[in-house]
């Protein structure tokens, strides 16, 4: 996925060219639908301008805003603010302007945070708003992982205070929150503060889906609990479901996502809801609990992934060009022995027996995948909140 601005007879146009092709997205802007890029950007069909030529056949042109002599006004609908923002005209739009790491955006933090329209460069002073140079400081410093809002927002207020003195408060709001039954005494404390924070509201939304989530759809789930892996396996920078690749029985496979380390190795990640029974309810064959057949298939599945990402070429070459699109210029994905990870039930009712035999079958495919179900999942969190509280200087409950 690749986008860009242009500013082109008093509009400015994001050129979006997605990953797999423009025939999904014009289908569904044909039905009505409103599509979401980045998270970020709304658009509908009632957007899109005709390409200048068939240059453009690949990329599809959304009217985002417009512009005057001095600035370009971002249109409030497509990004979704309560507030106006204007950016200089002399400021080379991109994507990093607006969209930061996991797809969080960057109008939006500041929208929830501040009173006024905004604008950015140019006459700022004169506007009640704020000089290119500090908006781009606040990208720099802006959170770079699944930090709780209240240390989102002080982040930001941080940077923008000066000019938006209203913002202030967020400070003083997550400092009261720090506050609470524990001092920091060092870098390192500050940041077992901040893992604390992030895991117990991890613990805390997987608690609450695993108890009110039975009416979430399947791919809403899976991107919920995705967000709460990657706080476990902080080693991937990317985990995307945009990834399509031919298989070995003909029919193309879509893995839930793919994960891609700082390295740029390559691994799969399965998510199946708590609902899908793993044993057997009585004991089967020479009186022992087997797989059932929904999750020796979520193997097999894995399993057929690594094999067609592995042994043909051409499966290999579609994920890696992928692949690329998505990750800075300095990475390259590589397909270098692929693990996979698979979420999948509900372990707690298991009896001793069930327990052992689970173990097994799990350490029978360890070369494979890391398999868990939710309370494998709600345990390892726990133990993490446990040992960060224990390194936290005087910590009280």
């Amino acid at each position: 996925m690749t986008i860009s601005f242009e500013r082109m007879n008093k509009e400015l146009i994001l050129c979006y060219s997605p990953a797999m092709g423009t025939n999904e997205i014009a289908d569904r802007l044909s039905s009505g639908k409103e599509v979401r890029i980045k998270h970020t950007f709304f658009v509908n069909k009632s957007l899109l301008r005709d390409p200048a030529g068939s240059d453009f056949e690949d990329t599809l042109r959304f009217c985002i805003g417009s512009f005057d002599d001095s600035y370009t006004l971002l249109n409030p609908e497509v990004i979704n603010t309560d507030h106006k923002f204007f950016f200089s005209n002399d400021i080379k739009l991109k994507p990093s302007l607006f969209v930061a790491y996991r797809n969080i955006s960057i109008l939006r933090k500041i929208d929830a945070l501040v009173e006024r329209d905004i604008y950015v460069g140019g006459c700022w002073d004169a506007k009640g708003g704020m000089p290119f140079e500090a908006y781009q400081s606040l990208i720099e410093s802006f959170p770079k992982t699944a930090e709780l809002d209240k240390y989102a927002n002080s982040r930001i207020a941080t940077c923008v205070k000066e000019y938006f003195p209203e913002c202030d408060k967020y400070e003083q709001i997550y400092e009261r929150f720090l506050a609470k039954g524990k001092r920091l005494h060092s870098v390192s404390g500050k940041n077992d503060e901040i893992e604390l924070a992030q895991f117990s509201a991890a613990l805390e939304e997987l608690k609450q889906l695993l108890n009110n989530g039975a009416g979430i759809n399947e791919a809403d789930w899976q991107i919920r609990i995705r967000d709460i892996l990657q706080l476990l396996y902080p080693k991937y920078i990317l985990c995307t479901r945009e990834i399509t690749f031919s298989g070995i029985d003909g029919y193309d496979k879509r893995p839930d996502f793919v994960l891609v380390d700082a390295n740029g190795y390559v691994d799969i990640l399965e998510i199946k809801k708590p609902d899908v029974q793993i044993l057997t309810k009585q004991a089967s064959y020479r009186n022992n609990y087997v797989p059932v057949r929904e999750f020796s298939g979520a193997i097999q599945q894995i399993e057929k992934y690594i094999l067609c990402m592995t042994s043909i070429e051409k499966s290999k070459q579609e994920v890696i060009h992928k692949l690329s699109a998505l990750l800075p210029d300095t990475i390259t994905p590589e397909i270098v022995n692929p693990q996979g990870i698979l979420i999948a039930g509900r372990s707690s009712g298991f009896n001793s027996q069930q327990k052992r035999d689970f173990e097994i079958i799990k350490r029978q495919y360890k070369h494979v995948a890391d398999i868990m179900t939710y309370d494998d999942l709600v345990a390892r969190l726990e133990n993490i909140i446990t040992s960060l509280k224990k390194r936290i200087p005087g910590y009280e409950e």
